[in-house]
């Protein structure tokens, strides 16, 4: 669970949208409300073992997006309060499902970004496996984007779901903020929103059919009154951390 941020209005408050441990649930899956995901194709499922390292227990912590053969970009924030022992995480990868199928690989090294809600993953062998395109510009605020995520079907710290999920938003406002102060992407809910589990999580954008990253999930909305996700979130923007992504993935 994220920890709520200091104000409140209207009985709604921001939080960090960080997974959290459990077999996982296969109704309605992951993102609150959405769809099913036809494919895994360039997510990953970010794990951590909360008790001794490379033990594969494999609670789901954050979603991310593969980059490059060995590296896994997701959200700063999600190694708050587990620190950076990389011998600690491990990753999923072509699979739909964050606790079975596809391939498991250990990370080795973590990477943050300096004032923006930014991390990368070094892997210990290659993914094997597509890879996201990442935006050179930020969405046309009005547009419609996509997320994707294993995270709660409802509420702030809720069971993740086995099946991967997919939801469109809105984009609002293309100059806010992430959760750490750096340039953001506020959107709100169209057939769904982020949730538990979905920090780290890619926001895309649709170029003549092609999907190019646009965003990294950072925070999203609840309703104080039952922990509900309703919106709107907010992703830490991809093209103002393009260079630094590049440079440290040897794109």
């Amino acid at each position: 669970m994220g920890v709520p941020s200091a104000t409140a209005d209207d009985g709604i408050a921001f939080a960090t949208p960080v997974g959290t441990t459990g077999e996982g649930v296969s109704e309605s899956p992951a993102v609150v409300n959405g769809e099913a995901a036809a494919s895994a194709d360039g997510i990953a499922a970010i794990l951590y073992d909360n008790a001794d390292a490379g033990t594969g227990r494999g609670n789901l912590l954050c979603t991310g997006s593969i980059v490059a053969e060995r590296w896994i970009l997701t959200a700063k924030h999600c190694f708050d309060n587990i620190g950076q022992d990389a011998s600690k995480i491990q990753v999923r990868v072509k699979s739909t499902k964050f606790n079975e199928g596809g391939g498991v690989i250990q990370v080795d090294d973590i990477k943050m970004r300096a004032n923006h809600d930014i991390a990368l993953l070094h892997l210990t062998r290659d993914a094997n496996a597509a890879h996201v395109r990442l935006a050179g510009a930020s969405p046309v605020e009005g547009t419609t984007n996509y997320i994707f995520g294993w995270g709660s079907q409802s509420k702030i710290g809720g069971a993740p779901s086995k099946t991967l999920k997919r939801a469109t938003v809105t984009v609002l406002d293309i100059d806010n903020t992430d959760w750490v102060g750096g340039r953001g992407i506020r959107s709100a809910k169209g057939n769904g929103i982020a949730c538990s589990g979905d920090s780290g999580g890619p926001q895309f954008k649709l170029v003549d059919g092609r999907r190019y990253q646009v965003g990294v999930t950072s925070a999203v909305a609840y309703r104080t009154a039952d922990n509900v996700c309703v919106g709107p979130m907010r992703a830490a923007t991809v093209p103002t951390s393009l260079d630094w992504i590049k440079s440290v993935a040897g794109l």
